[in-house]
């Protein structure tokens, strides 16, 4: 009965996906009658200078969980781990404003996950299953040689990062999550609110193959440039053109979504916490994605979160308010236990 009813979901979702890879593709047509644009988007063999700046910290890769992790580093590494996880389309640079500020008190890591930037990127869509990427996290930690972390995310690195921290309690010392709640609140808020479910059409869009590719690389990366040259210059700018203009980047990173809001798949049940650690949950007061309920669902699940609101930002506002973002989180952090 259970797998039928899964059955009936999948067929709904992707029958929503399938409405908008129409309404993208008659769009897109339109589009390019009014005013051509060359595909592909041009090559971009040279890696900037910006990327590899030693003022953000020291570059290194890890083996761990069946794939190769890279990750950028700062700070002293006697101090407490502070690890930062990154969403869509980003990658580790998204942190640097947070690594700068927080590696006076803090050994600061940010990885690039699994199939983004210099990390390995496996081939086939099942090798970004959440409770895989949380694994990744794990054993990343352990291999450190820590037992306690205090752990950032924003966006997928949020979902990945709530997974994280109700599967593995035990290593939380305290944890910041941004702009995404967990993914059983995400699939709630699907179901049961039409604000989200409108802000959430790229959710199912991204299921469809190809087409969410094309849409992230048209007319030169026109949706980062929409979504963040806001805040990025020119030259960071660039530097998020580089990263994924490589071959398969976007498509990894897409899978994460294909994978993730399958409904066919059995979720592994996640175990009874009896203690939690504090946490903080920030919302962007003008998000185009998430909606200001994720907060309110959060809360009501998980015992000793806050929420705070970054008013003016939008979603990516670790980069767009980053001063803020940082005030908020070192408030929160001399909070006592």
């Amino acid at each position: 009965m259970q797998l039928l009813l899964r059955a009936i979901q999948a067929v709904i979702i992707y029958t929503i996906s399938s409405f908008y890879a129409v309404l993208f593709m008659v769009r897109t047509a339109f589009e390019y009658l009014i005013d051509p644009y060359p595909w592909p988007p041009r090559t971009r063999s040279l890696t900037p200078a910006l990327l590899d700046d030693p003022s953000f910290g020291s570059h290194h890769y890890a083996e761990v969980n069946g794939v190769k992790l890279h990750y950028v580093e700062k700070g002293n590494p006697d101090k407490p781990l502070m690890l930062f996880l990154h969403g869509f389309p980003e990658f580790w640079f998204s942190w640097r404003h947070q690594m700068n500020e927080f590696s006076k008190d803090y050994r600061v890591i940010a990885l690039d996950m699994r199939g983004y930037g210099r990390s390995s990127a496996p081939s086939s869509r099942s090798g970004y299953q959440l409770d895989l990427l949380v694994d990744d996290v794990r054993s990343f930690v352990i291999m450190l040689g820590y037992e306690k972390v205090l752990l950032v995310g924003h966006d997928w690195g949020a979902i990945i990062g709530f997974q994280f921290v109700q599967k593995h309690m035990d290593m939380i010392d305290r944890y910041v999550m941004m702009g995404a709640p967990s993914l059983d609140v995400t699939r709630r808020l699907l179901a049961t609110s039409w604000q989200q479910f409108r802000m959430s059409w790229y959710t199912f869009f991204f299921l469809m193959p190809w087409l969410p590719e094309f849409y992230v690389k048209n007319r030169d990366f026109r949706y980062i440039e929409q979504n963040m040259g806001d805040f990025l210059t020119k030259a960071e700018l660039e530097v998020y053109k580089h990263t994924f203009s490589k071959p398969e980047s976007l498509t990894r990173a897409i899978d994460y979504y294909r994978e993730n809001f399958s409904f066919l798949r059995k979720e592994e049940k996640l175990p009874i916490i009896e203690t939690y650690a504090p946490g903080l949950y920030l919302m962007a007061e003008n998000d185009q994605f998430i909606t200001m309920q994720s907060g309110q669902l959060l809360m009501k699940s998980m015992p000793r979160l806050r929420c705070r609101v970054i008013p003016g930002s939008r979603h990516y506002m670790q980069q767009d308010h980053p001063v803020l973002v940082n005030k908020i989180i070192r408030d929160f952090l001399v909070l006592p236990n």
